[in-house]
């Protein structure tokens, strides 16, 4: 008998199979099933909105990543001149406690406010440190400078690629996250395809079983995958 695809599966197993299903269909000399092709139809259109939802996550872990970079070099900014402010020699230690006093307008908690917040912080900060006698005081501690430079570049890449993710999104708001897509696909391929081939090997082999024999490998060995994933899963715990 076909299995039912796995619910607790990923994402990213029910877009894979799926895709995997619809090609085994499309090689099937079925494309012309009256019951077969209204339902791949569907389920073609709805595993692609899965698709463009799974790489909406993607983007967002991207900018994430990113946020992490920029978060590290703002914090390197500040330790870097923080440990300056304890210098032996007096002019260093001034000069430290200069930038300091500009880093500190905005410290190290700016890390922790939410992305258009931090952006809006950290180029106010990037331009207080460009003011002529702050530039004076950087000079004189080594590494300073270049940190400063790579959070520039950091907020840079991050603002870019935000504008970036925006521009692609922005009209795509409401539309039905992976999870919930990820059901309606389930639901598609167990309640109505998984279904109908049960009954079509049963009754009409001749037609439907070589078919229904793919479908069953297909969703065979991605059940087989989730078991063994929850299976370490578990002895690793």
């Amino acid at each position: 008998m076909i299995e039912r695809m796995n619910t607790t599966s990923r994402t990213t197993d029910v877009h894979g199979t799926t895709r995997l299903l619809i090609n085994a269909y499309l090689q099937s000399g079925l494309t012309e099933d009256r019951t077969l092709t209204p339902m791949f139809t569907t389920i073609t259109q709805t595993n692609t909105a899965l698709g463009d939802a799974i790489d909406r996550s993607k983007a967002q872990s991207i900018l994430a990543d990113k946020d992490a970079i920029r978060d590290a070099a703002d914090r390197a900014v500040g330790y870097l001149v923080k440990g300056y402010t304890y210098h032996p020699d007096e002019a260093i230690r001034n000069a430290a406690l200069v930038v300091e006093a500009v880093f500190n307008k905005y410290g190290f908690s700016v890390t922790e406010e939410g992305y258009v917040t931090e952006s809006s912080h950290l180029v106010s900060m990037l331009a207080d440190f460009a003011a002529p006698e702050v530039q004076a005081a950087i000079a004189l501690l080594s590494g300073v400078a270049e940190n400063i430079g790579i959070l520039q570049a950091a907020q840079d890449d991050f603002e870019n690629t935000q504008t970036q993710y925006a521009e692609e999104l922005a009209e795509e708001d409401n539309l039905p996250n992976a999870t919930e897509l990820k059901k309606e696909v389930l639901a598609l391929v167990n309640d109505d395809l998984v279904i109908f081939l049960r009954s079509a090997d049963r009754f009409q082999a001749e037609t439907y079983g070589a078919f229904a024999a793919v479908v069953a490998k297909i969703i065979a060995d991605m059940n087989e995958t989730v078991r063994k994933r929850r299976t370490k899963d578990d002895s690793e715990d």
